[in-house]
């Protein structure tokens, strides 16, 4: 007999408007050697060309649930994302605190990579140290950070905000050069995502905008002065196990860009990742938490965190006893997801839920 865990009841109370998004963890992003995600982007920029892409009606709007829709986009390049342990090599040398670092380039130049140099500290999140980049911009590819920044947190749940500050210094052509980036973040929205050859995944977007500068010192007597500012608004989307599945980045500008615009410089949707779930190798399913409900006009619905080491989940309903023969299942078996709707609502004024985990 399959091992089978529940939570304790959940009553539904109609008329009780309650609303419970997923939480973002560590375990959720990409932080382990070996690891990798392939991406669909749109063409990127060349020299004093741009290629924006349209986005219109692609963003939604802050609260949820939402539904993007992202099987559709452009294909003109493939992104390859590794990660990997650290090493005895020249990016690592040049940021000795680094654990990890994330390689990525375009499949079609595998020679033109670039790194974000990272650890994943516990209750943290990702530390960054800086990135290394060939880029005509800087002299030097390494550009480390005066202080590393914490731009993911260990944990992210609907209307979180932070704000990180990235200094570094380098030089272009001989001339010194500080650089400043501060961007603010906003989990605003929340709901599902559907990625190409992938499939629908729950996810919170997080809303940034990203506050670039660079000062020049061109007297050579470490005097900068301020010569660029330009602002891009930056949405990502998490999922549970693939951390960031989407990305789309606005145009810059000279002033904030809006929270809605029609072109992109980048979007990013991710189609192929090898990341495993969190529990394999478990033996028996860990009992359903968090369980919480959305009543809305003629459907409830149920939402609950990932159990540890379940494969599949049973829905279930009471509208009388708690015996063992009183319960109705509601879900297909096998069911996979973390929610289930329910249009089969009555005026019963109490109506019982339990979702029971399961491990074949």
């Amino acid at each position: 007999m399959k091992p089978i865990k529940y939570l304790p009841l959940a009553c539904l109370f109609l008329g009780l408007n309650l609303e419970a998004q997923i939480t973002i963890t560590s375990d959720d992003m990409y932080n382990q050697p070996g690891e990798y995600y392939r991406s669909y982007i749109n063409q990127p920029p060349a020299l004093l060309q741009r290629f924006p892409v349209t986005v219109a009606g692609k963003l939604g709007e802050s609260g949820g649930p939402n539904f993007w829709d992202f099987t559709d986009g452009p294909t003109d390049e493939v992104f390859r994302y590794d990660y990997v342990a650290k090493a005895t090599s020249i990016v690592f040398n040049d940021f000795p605190e680094a654990s990890l670092a994330e390689r990525s380039y375009r499949e079609s130049k595998p020679n033109d990579v670039s790194w974000i140099m990272f650890d994943d500290v516990e209750n943290l999140g990702r530390k960054v140290f800086g990135f290394w980049i060939i880029n005509a911009q800087f002299d030097d590819p390494s550009n480390r950070f005066t202080l590393p920044i914490v731009d993911f947190p260990a944990e992210i749940n609907y209307g979180d905000t932070w704000t990180t500050t990235a200094e570094y210094q380098n030089s272009l052509l001989g001339i010194p050069a500080i650089y400043n980036e501060v961007q603010s973040f906003e989990a605003d929205a929340y709901g599902f995502i559907e990625l190409p050859e992938l499939g629908v995944f729950e996810c919170l977007r997080i809303n940034s905008l990203k506050d670039f500068s660079v000062a020049i010192d061109f007297n050579g007597t470490a005097t900068f002065t301020n010569v660029e500012r330009q602002f891009t608004r930056i949405y990502y989307w998490l999922v549970p196990g693939k951390g960031i599945a989407a990305q789309i980045v606005s145009e810059p500008s000279g002033n904030p860009v809006a929270e809605q615009f029609n072109l992109a410089s980048m979007f990013q949707r991710t189609f192929e990742t090898n990341k495993e779930e969190k529990n394999a190798g478990c033996l028996e399913a860990a009992a359903v938490t968090g369980l919480d409900i959305i009543h809305q006009p003629n459907l409830v619905r149920l939402k609950w965190n990932e159990a540890d080491c379940a494969q599949n989940y049973r829905v279930q309903f009471t509208t009388s006893g708690l015996g063992a023969e009183d319960w109705t299942d509601l879900s297909p078996t096998p069911y996979t997801d973390t929610f289930f709707i329910d249009t089969n609502v009555n005026k019963a004024r109490v109506k019982i839920y339990r979702v029971l985990s399961e491990r074949n």
